[in-house]
């Protein structure tokens, strides 16, 4: 069968490129449209019909048979045509075999017809919109009336336009190739919802069903939805002392490390010393090594210090290694600012503090937030260094998993036998990331601000 599927594939090949080359001479001498396109699938005898007809095309010189097999323009066709089917091919086997299975897997086959049910409700809602904006007819309503079908079309076609158009200007809006580009647009927007959705409603999913705990269901949501789950994640575990813990840090980090970097960052964009440029290409190349490098010199200094198995230590490694890349980040920033602004100030009399609380800081609001909440997200999906450095506490400590953070919690869940539970991780995987979510929505303006502002050359 993979035999006939690559003749089937050369084959479409090579029609293309017959194809091709007959229009393009045909174009030669004058000739274009859809027949022209649909004559070049006949081999050889559309290059005998074009070359029998008469050139009704002006032309300097002689239009030949051969133009059309030049070298170079011969090898950009093959090049151009070999893309195009490699890259069909990637997107039509998968497809094709989707629909396939989809004949056999009545879930598959739901979902399916599912998707493209709701890719049509909103190809209709978006023709209704266009229309009905053409007609003069703009905001909420008409996209809320193209979400019945047909109705939109016949509500607004019976309303008087309130604006005049050049003739011809509604008919576009249902041309197959508009049509067709927004059936595309709206099924890529609908496949990635789908493609982020599925997930999450997979992990709510297995967190409310009480049924799979040592293994992996295959279900996306359950028959008996239960709170069992989160019931044995405060119940049977220390979940709310891993929570704790991590908040702490979390927050310490958030803290300490801001008003350091920032700090620092203000010193570098403001001022010039001896040796700075040096120091930021020293910051710039530690920022390009990986954490886990340093991991055996981290556990000798906390062996060292006493520091072992004390999870608020280690907001001094967060913080630290949060210094050299966010440094370079709110000093893009803060060197945007105008210097005349301090040059002002220290004329009216404001010393530097002043100058930085008053003046520099509320102008970094954006950067300053994005770096903040930044460093207090680090510690709640970091399992590596809390994981070497509290996760093998000595004999001696009483109920060792109380020094654990959430991410060690959590991944003994489902890597651990003795902790296995797949339906509690789900749970506490949703609790945490739901604070996180209203975060960054809450602080979505200041984010997208301090992610395009800080990253300029300064």
């Amino acid at each position: 069968m993979f035999i006939y599927f690559l003749i089937a594939v050369g084959v479409v090949w090579l029609l293309l490129i017959h194809s091709s080359l007959v229009c393009n001479y045909a174009n030669q001498k004058g000739y274009e449209g859809i027949k022209v396109r649909l004559m070049g699938l006949v081999p050889v005898f559309s290059f005998i019909y074009y070359y029998k007809k008469p050139t009704i095309k002006d032309v300097t010189v002689k239009v030949k048979l051969i133009t059309s097999f030049y070298p170079r323009q011969l090898i950009a066709t093959i090049l151009t045509y070999t893309i195009i089917v490699i890259l069909a091919v990637i997107v039509v086997v998968p497809i094709s075999v989707i629909f396939y299975v989809s004949i056999s897997n009545h879930f598959l086959s739901t979902l399916l017809i599912t998707y493209f049910g709701i890719v049509l409700v909103l190809l209709h809602q978006g023709l209704v919109v266009d229309y009905a904006a053409k007609r003069g007819y703009e905001g909420i309503k008409p996209g809320i009336i193209g979400l019945i079908p047909v109705f939109g079309f016949v509500y607004y076609s019976r309303k008087k336009p309130l604006r005049q158009l050049p003739k011809g200007v509604l008919k576009r809006t249902f041309s197959p190739r508009n049509v067709l580009s927004r059936f595309l647009i709206y099924a890529e927007i609908t496949l990635l919802v789908v493609i982020v959705l599925i997930p999450v409603v997979y992990m709510i999913g297995l967190s409310l069903d009480p049924r799979y705990q040592s293994e992996i269901p295959k279900t996306i949501w359950p028959t008996a939805p239960s709170l069992n789950s989160y019931r044995y994640l405060f119940q049977e575990t220390h979940f709310a002392i891993w929570y704790k813990n991590t908040f702490i840090i979390a927050l310490i980090n958030m803290i300490f490390g801001t008003l350091i970097v920032t700090g620092a960052a203000y010193v570098y964009a403001r001022y010039s010393f001896k040796g700075k440029k040096s120091s930021l290409l020293g910051l710039l190349v530690l920022q390009s090594f990986p954490t886990f490098l340093g991991l055996l010199a981290m556990y000798v200094l906390f062996e060292t210090f006493g520091l072992l198995n004390k999870p608020n230590a280690l907001s001094i490694l967060y913080i630290g290694g949060a210094i050299p890349g966010n440094l370079w980040l709110i000093k893009g920033f803060l060197s945007q600012i105008p210097k005349d602004l301090d040059e002002s100030a220290e004329i009216d009399g404001a010393n530097k503090l002043q100058i930085f609380f008053r003046i520099i800081l509320p102008l970094s609001v954006p950067i300053i937030t994005f770096v903040a909440v930044s460093l207090f997200m680090a510690p709640w999906m970091d399992y590596m260094l809390p994981g070497y450095l509290l996760g093998n506490p000595p004999p001696s400590i009483e109920e060792p998993t109380k020094l654990w953070t959430l991410a060690i919690g959590l991944f003994r869940m489902v890597s651990d036998n003795y902790y296995m539970n797949y339906s509690a991780f789900a749970a506490g995987a949703i609790i945490v990331g739901l604070p996180i979510t209203v975060l960054y929505v809450a602080f979505q303006k200041f984010l997208i601000e301090g992610i395009t502002a800080g990253a300029t050359k300064g």
